[in-house]
């Protein structure tokens, strides 16, 4: 039985834990004398129950977390990231205030958590040694997928950090018994179950609510489909911003570009410079895969003479009706849900397919947003895309009919595979500096992507038009518009279309009474997705554009 000196938790469901009680044995006070105040931990308690072990774990990890010189963010990085591989929710509890203390911030604890998104991630969230530190720690703890190659890479960090020759190996060493270490760590904790947390997810280093909410599609009364939403707060005070994904892709194609906008800035420079103490304005997001992509549903089909599933107004219409859902209103209305208006986002962030729904979005904006970032996209369907959409169905489905079990075995076994393969090199085309574990990330998101939810969408691509209709964009009150596009894409002509929807949007809006500008920005040498491509370029045009009101 623990005493009152010690810390016992939840006592694990396979072994019962011992606490010997004070002056009565010699290992469980040497361990409270490395503990302190919090006296034996249930971690302890269980290897107590082999005693001999008990004292050389002690000693080890003594060394580990106190003996060393590695620095301490990178020490605590490499021992987080393991518990969010290892699934070892007690091993991330205990070390993230530990990590947040030797100066770790919240998106690199994002980023550190985040086990599906391909290292390394953007430059300027985490420093060289941080990164190449994360790489090593996944290769070592993954499959012993370690080469050569990365551990010279590791020690040519820590030399550039500013060790001299004979203190990188002794440094690389020691990196290496960490991560060997609490790898050890991390399967005991959940073979054990200390804590009673074996099964428990691993905690995110902010409020993380994950949603599939309920909305309407035709007939505003009754719920049709659901939308996956995953809500990322930070503080009650904090500003909101919301990311609509391109057709073929999902929430997760923002994950490079989250860890920035939740920190408010880089971290570091181009330089390698720690620029942490700069001015900073971090952000509350929402993130969804719209209708038909990633989990979200797809409503069936209206009876009415306009058949399609998905159009871009509809799309505009679910980001109204998840924001205004008592699931996120809870979420972002500091006071819980009320009878009052939605509180103001400060930007909807949408691209290709999602950069349209942004615009229809603003064009029927009734002061839920202060502004729209519409990515690589346009306002009505170019001339010759709708043939171009069809064709891209035709590719999916092959020989097969669109409507027999047949084509729809061909379009999920085949189709999409085939679809995947020549549209993300026509996304990022020679040029784009896209690394080979993004191409494939991609890729595997495209192939994976719901089929009906593809063709729904194409759909809508092929026909839509923003400018005119019932709610026409030139009449938008929304205050603030920035459009935006990669050199790359479409061989130019989008960011040409969107510099001509610029030009009109200012002229015609001026006959409105719009005074506040309609600003377009472009990303060089990147594709149709810069926040995939050039996360890093993406983020400083728009971090410095979203800081100006």
């Amino acid at each position: 039985m623990a005493t009152k000196a010690d810390s016992p938790g939840t006592p694990s469901r396979l072994v019962s834990g011992r606490y010997p009680p004070p002056g009565t044995d010699t290992v469980a006070d040497r361990i409270r004398a490395r503990r302190g105040a919090r006296g034996l931990t249930p971690l302890d308690a269980n290897l107590l129950h082999f005693p001999a072990m008990a004292g050389g774990y002690n000693d080890l990890l003594g060394a580990l977390r106190t003996g060393g010189k590695l620095p301490g963010d990178v020490r605590e990085l490499m021992i987080l990231r393991i518990a969010a591989l290892n699934k070892a929710a007690f091993e991330w509890i205990q070390h993230e205030k530990i990590g947040r203390a030797e100066g770790l911030t919240t998106g690199q604890l994002y980023v550190i958590r985040d086990t599906a998104t391909p290292l390394p991630p953007m430059p300027g969230v985490l420093s060289s040694l941080q990164s190449i530190a994360l790489q090593f720690t996944d290769a070592v703890t993954h499959g012993l997928n370690f080469t050569i190659e990365l551990g010279q890479k590791y020690k040519e960090e820590l030399r550039r950090w500013g060790a001299s020759d004979a203190e990188v190996e002794d440094l690389y060493v020691e990196a290496s018994m960490v991560v060997a270490g609490y790898n050890m760590v991390s399967r005991f904790l959940v073979a054990t179950d200390v804590n009673g947390l074996t099964g428990k997810e691993v905690p995110w280093p902010l409020e993380r609510h994950e949603h599939n909410i309920q909305v309407p599609s035709y007939k505003p009364e009754s719920s049709t489909h659901s939308i996956h939403t995953i809500a990322l707060k930070q503080s009650p005070a904090t500003e909101w911003l919301v990311f609509a994904n391109s057709l073929l892709t999902n929430w997760q194609m923002w994950s490079w570009v989250v860890p920035y906008f939740l920190d408010g800035g880089f971290n570091y420079d181009s330089a390698g410079n720690d620029i942490r103490a700069n001015s900073r304005r971090p952000y509350n997001l929402i993130l969804h895969s719209q209708r038909g992509h990633g989990t979200s549903g797809l409503p069936a089909k209206p009876s009415d003479e306009d058949s399609r599933q998905t159009t871009v107004p509809l799309l505009s219409q679910d980001i109204h009706h998840l924001l205004t859902s008592p699931e996120i209103r809870a979420i972002i209305d500091s006071d819980g849900v009320s009878a009052d208006l939605l509180k103001p986002i400060h930007s909807i962030i949408g691209v290709s397919q999602g950069g349209a729904a942004a615009l229809a979005f603003a064009g029927t904006n009734n002061g839920n947003t202060k502004s729209v970032i519409a990515c690589d996209t346009s306002a009505k369907t170019p001339g010759g895309n709708k043939a171009a959409w069809a064709e891209r169905v035709r590719l999916v489905y092959g020989d097969g009919d669109v409507s027999d079990s047949k084509g729809q075995d061909y379009a999920a076994s085949v189709g999409m595979k085939a679809l995947s393969d020549v549209t993300v090199p026509r996304w990022f085309p020679s040029g784009s500096p896209l690394s080979s574990e993004r191409e494939a990330f991609m890729k595997d998101m495209v192939s994976k992507t719901d089929v009906q939810g593809f063709v729904a969408g194409a759909e809508a691509l092929g026909d839509f038009d923003l400018v005119s209709g019932p709610h026409p964009l030139y009449e938008s009150q929304v205050e603030h518009v920035l459009l935006l596009a990669g050199s790359l894409d479409g061989g130019g002509k989008v960011g040409q279309g969107l510099k001509k929807l610029k030009e009109e949007w200012v002229l015609k809006g001026a006959t409105q009474g719009r005074t506040s500008p309609i600003e377009y920005t472009e990303i060089q040498g990147s594709g149709h997705l810069p926040m995939v491509d050039q996360p890093e370029r993406f983020c400083e045009e728009v971090g410095k554009w979203l800081s100006g009101f």
